[in-house]
């Protein structure tokens, strides 16, 4: 599958809206590299607002809170969507697919298959270490969304979670999202 959007590898976007007239950050059109991390995320602004472009969730949270750091609330933040586009290789709607890495002690592991199963994640590998269960998966962005919340409040905080966009592929439904 083909996308030849440069901003594909950030399958997370995020509108951003100026709360106060003339705010300093969406004055000229373009990447804020001061508030942008390129391997994370970019800030972008265009026309009289601007965008977040994150490769995952936890990077999309991390470029909320350096904007509100650095311009509170000045900033309107609008709902976050997940990037969809047609491929014109199938003709057909395409969607991000992550991996998932998670790991956590053993006492967790039900819990963390479950609360996957129940997302439609397709578990590739379990591993059993000494203290800890390693789980390998992977799922559509759009129903990982909020994921490592619930594992997080369930886990105390005791679950490790890395997610990157493995690949696009063909979407379940064929209305855009974005």
């Amino acid at each position: 599958m083909f996308n030849d959007d440069r901003l594909a590898n950030y399958p997370l976007r995020q509108s951003l809206l100026p709360g106060a007239e003339r705010l300093p950050i969406f004055a000229t059109r373009g990447l804020v590299d001061w508030l942008s991390r390129p391997d994370r995320y970019l800030v972008v602004c265009e026309g009289r607002g601007g965008r977040i472009y994150a490769a995952d969730e936890c990077f999309l949270e991390e470029a909320q809170a350096v904007i509100l750091d650095a311009h509170g609330a000045c900033i309107v933040m609008r709902k976050p969507e997940v990037l969809t586009y047609i491929d014109p290789e199938i003709n057909g709607w395409v969607e991000p697919v992550m991996f998932l890495r998670i790991k956590s002690p053993h006492a967790h592991a039900r819990d963390i298959l479950v609360e996957l199963r129940r997302r439609e994640a397709r578990i590739l590998e379990m591993d059993m270490q000494r203290h800890d269960v390693v789980v390998r998966a992977e799922g559509r962005l759009e129903d990982l969304m909020g994921l490592a919340r619930v594992l997080c409040s369930f886990a105390r905080g005791s679950v490790s979670i890395w997610t990157w966009l493995e690949r696009y592929e063909p979407a379940k439904t064929e209305s855009p999202r974005l």
